[in-house]
């Protein structure tokens, strides 16, 4: 667990509810569309199984107000992987994800800001959609900086390097 001034970020658990979360289609468009949420679960707990990071929950006053964490992606491809599989082409991103109604009050940056404090890697990328402003802005807080853009199974996505 990691504790903020105003956030709690944990690891997910398979009995946690995702459904508000896919649910928001705003939140939704940018990060590949809604889909079931125990197989979302599923996915986000197998992550940290499998590469030791993943995912984590993002929590206000007790209730989950979104995702924040890590994803492995192989550049040669740029599909998810894991680092075993992906060797020296390995990329670790730091992904945010706030539902909408908690938009504008610094959660995503503050969350993402104590996750990149918590990895131990010496290279951290973002992956944003090149329209999502709002995520632009989330990398530019954090220091970080556009690099080039690649394309995923997706979508096309600008490579954001933290420092």
């Amino acid at each position: 667990m990691i504790r903020t001034e105003r956030l709690l970020l944990r690891k997910p658990q398979l009995d946690d509810d995702l459904a508000e979360f896919v649910a928001d289609d705003a939140v939704q468009r940018w990060i590949g569309g809604p889909e079931d949420p125990a197989a979302l679960i599923e996915r986000w707990v197998g992550r940290w199984e499998r590469n030791g990071v993943g995912p984590f929950l993002v929590e206000l006053d007790g209730r989950l107000i979104g995702r924040v964490g890590f994803i492995v992606w192989d550049n040669r491809t740029w599909e998810t992987s894991t680092y075993d599989l992906a060797g020296a082409h390995a990329e670790t991103e730091l992904g945010w994800a706030i539902l909408s109604s908690h938009w504008a009050n610094g959660y995503a940056t503050e969350a993402a800001r104590a996750a990149r404090e918590w990895i131990e890697r010496d290279r951290i990328i973002s992956l944003i959609d090149p329209a999502n402003v709002r995520s632009k802005r989330v990398a530019e807080k954090l220091g970080a900086r556009p690099t080039e853009r690649v394309t995923t199974p997706h979508a096309e996505a600008d490579v954001w390097v933290h420092p």
